[in-house]
């Protein structure tokens, strides 16, 4: 019923792969300083799909790459389809990560820098810049006043026309995203990563793992809401109910899936392909 990439079709940028390649400590480790420009300490923990969950009644999350080193907790995410919350998902995302590295008997002063970033494969805020890097600032002073509370949020554009005020490796990096040219010594430990990974029988195994329940969240999806739209449907009449029913039912039920979906990081095409909604719907979301 659903299309997915063979596993010798999938690239750097596809979320598997790329959270695969990523487990490795030292990839993961030059990608974040080549993008950040700062040295990253021992990593202490370093895991792919990590989920956070602060409360019961809140909104889960689950991060592609999340690493920390002794002061600093980074979260890189990979993002191939635009949408247009991605800025309150950062801000979410750090609020989150905060509250699951600070104990309760933690001191605020102890606190590690947070970091966000965001590899986008198209223009986040259409600015047309390379490289956008968000900090907390004062608006009311004739020079910047920074809050200095270890909050960062990153977005690369790597479809940006103009990359010449990137470092060089960084260009190379974004080179590698948008052409797959591997020219550097990062792209290059990418690429054989990419290589080993194809030819392994486990990553295989995880791949044909990750594709059933992705494939069953669907199935499961529109059973459930073809099931709300008929009971939807008998409740107002057994005659034009049922098909009533169906479609509003439905439509509110793939409205909730389309949710849970953005919020796992699904690209707008793969959820579509899941509810029947329209882009335009989904991009409201």
């Amino acid at each position: 019923m659903y299309n997915f990439k063979r596993l010798e079709d999938l690239t750097f940028t596809d979320d598997f792969m790329f959270s695969q390649v990523m487990k490795d400590k030292e990839i993961c480790k030059e990608v974040v300083e080549t993008i950040l420009g700062i040295k990253v300490g021992r990593i202490e923990f370093l895991t792919s799909q990590y989920e956070i969950e602060i409360d019961p009644e809140a909104k889960t999350i689950a991060m592609d790459v999340y690493l920390r080193d002794e002061k600093k907790i980074i979260n890189v995410e990979m993002q191939t389809g635009h949408r247009l919350e991605l800025p309150k998902r950062s801000r979410y995302y750090q609020a989150a990560s905060d509250i699951d590295n600070t104990p309760p008997s933690g001191l605020y002063s102890e606190m590690r820098d947070n970091y966000v970033i965001f590899i986008c494969t198209f223009d986040p805020f259409l600015q047309g810049k390379a490289f956008y890097k968000f900090e907390n600032i004062c608006l009311n002073k004739d020079k910047p006043l920074r809050l200095n509370d270890g909050t960062y949020k990153i977005f690369l554009n790597t479809a940006a026309e103009d990359l010449t005020l990137l470092d060089p490796e960084l260009k190379l990096f974004y080179d590698y995203i948008r052409r797959g040219t591997a020219d550097s010594t990062l792209t290059e430990k990418i690429n054989s990563s990419i290589t080993e990974l194809k030819e392994d029988r486990e990553t295989r195994r995880k791949y044909m793992t990750y594709t059933t329940r992705i494939a069953e969240a669907k199935s499961e999806a529109r059973e459930e809401g073809r099931k709300e739209g008929i009971k939807y449907g008998i409740s107002i009449g057994r005659n034009e109910g049922i098909s009533i029913g169906l479609s509003q039912g439905a439509h509110q039920k793939a409205v909730e899936t389309a949710k849970n979906l953005l919020s796992i990081g699904l690209s707008q095409k793969q959820i579509a392909s899941v509810t029947g909604l329209s882009p335009e719907e989904i991009e409201k979301l």
